[in-house]
């Protein structure tokens, strides 16, 4: 079982505690699962205080010996009730503070009602963009981690590869790839950070299945077994030609490898084929742009404009009104990390961003074709995560 090591978690408390210092905040309150896990190495239920200054405290509620086996942090503490929370605070930052931070993005409304009342002098701000742009910049350890995805995930489209029959359905077909991946680790759960954003392993699909949208803010859905699970592999039959799309997320001691690749029993129809080519050309070319300076906005802006050169600009990453308006995502410990590719998002790139690019071209009624690999800024340019081979997957 890895441990994240002490000296990292320092690392990041630290990073965290100069921007409350630069934002005149006396301390931060994070509760999320992931946040917990990237600054305490552990999971267990609970809050971790880090004042402005001095030692981080980590107050569980539930299991505290689970945490004291799982965290490398030296301040852990029971937390049995919000009553004791004013008085931990106290103890952590030196005195009531009188600004605090709280992840305003994904903390419901009920839980930060329970820890306001506690501190009814205290003024609050919202620490989740600075906790975003902190875990956005990944540490060596965390591209080894990474790292470790990616084989897992090279491992899953060999499975995909090897499973592929014609005449199974598409939750037949995922059944083998997902129990695969099972099988070499795969944590399961797969960790959005946005609203009501959910995925299981990813999205497997084929022939006009695959161009169906539906509520996640992505370029291909698929239908799923259902309105109670509108994403992903559903109950249609996979028949040869058809293009098949494997978008699978890798999951490993919590970090997240994307992947995206097409695969066709016997030969794809021409019009597919030639739009997997330009998927191709597309990923190639972002690619070979990707380095520090360069901005999200720059890439994506050239995605755009190598797919309108290609002759696809109308079937690029969607159709219509809901197209996805990005060209890829950060990933790390979530699927919907920063940066991402996208208008807007100017901030320039740094050594150890990590982030997806998945062309992907779709029609409607018929069915779509892409590609996608997750990718490190390095001081030469774009490390590649992913491992599979950049093409269309025969069968």
């Amino acid at each position: 079982m890895p441990l994240t090591p002490r000296d990292e978690l320092t690392i990041r408390i630290d990073q965290l505690q100069r921007h409350l210092q630069s934002q005149s905040l006396d301390a931060a309150l994070i509760g999320q699962n992931i946040d917990l896990y990237y600054f305490t190495g552990s999971m267990q239920g609970g809050l971790l205080i880090v004042p402005a200054a001095g030692r981080a405290v980590y107050a569980v509620r539930r299991v505290f010996e689970r945490a004291i086996q799982e965290s490398r942090l030296e301040e852990i503490v029971r937390f049995e009730s919000f009553r004791q929370l004013p008085d931990l605070v106290r103890g952590a930052a030196g005195r009531t503070p009188r600004r605090m931070g709280l992840e305003h993005d994904v903390l419901p409304v009920a839980v930060r009602d329970r820890i306001v009342a506690g501190f009814p002098d205290t003024t609050w701000a919202d620490v989740s963009p600075a906790i975003r742009t902190i875990r956005a910049v990944k540490s060596p350890y965390e591209l080894e981690r990474l790292r470790a995805s990616g084989t897992l995930s090279a491992q899953m489209i060999d499975a995909a590869v090897g499973a592929l029959r014609e005449g199974m359905t598409e939750l037949e077909f995922a059944a083998r790839v997902e129990a695969a991946a099972r099988m070499k680790g795969h944590q399961g759960i797969v960790r959005m950070r946005g609203w009501n954003q959910e995925v299981f392993f990813g999205t497997l699909s084929s022939g006009e299945a695959a161009a169906m949208q539906s509520f996640p803010d992505v370029p291909l859905a698929g239908q799923g077994p259902g309105p109670a699970s509108p994403l992903g592999a559903g109950w249609r039959r996979i028949v040869a030609g058809d293009p098949i799309i494997v978008d699978y997320v890798a999951a490993l001691d919590g970090y997240i490898c994307d992947q995206t690749r097409t695969l066709v029993l016997g030969a794809l129809p021409e019009k597919f084929a030639r739009a997997h080519d330009a998927a191709l050309a597309i990923l190639a070319d972002i690619q070979a742009a990707i380095h520090p300076g360069a901005t999200p906005q720059d890439l994506y802006r050239r995605a755009l404009a190598r797919a309108d050169a290609l002759g696809y600009a109308e079937h690029f990453m969607g159709h219509g009104a809901l197209r996805a308006r990005y060209i890829g995502h950060g990933v790390g410990l979530e699927l919907d990390e920063w940066p991402v590719l996208a208008e807007g998002w100017t901030q320039p790139l740094q050594l150890g961003h990590v982030f997806c690019v998945e062309p992907k071209i779709v029609f409607p009624g018929e069915g779509a074709v892409g590609i996608e690999d997750q990718f490190a800024v390095t001081p030469d340019g774009a490390e590649r995560l992913t491992q599979s081979e950049q093409r269309l997957f025969t069968v």
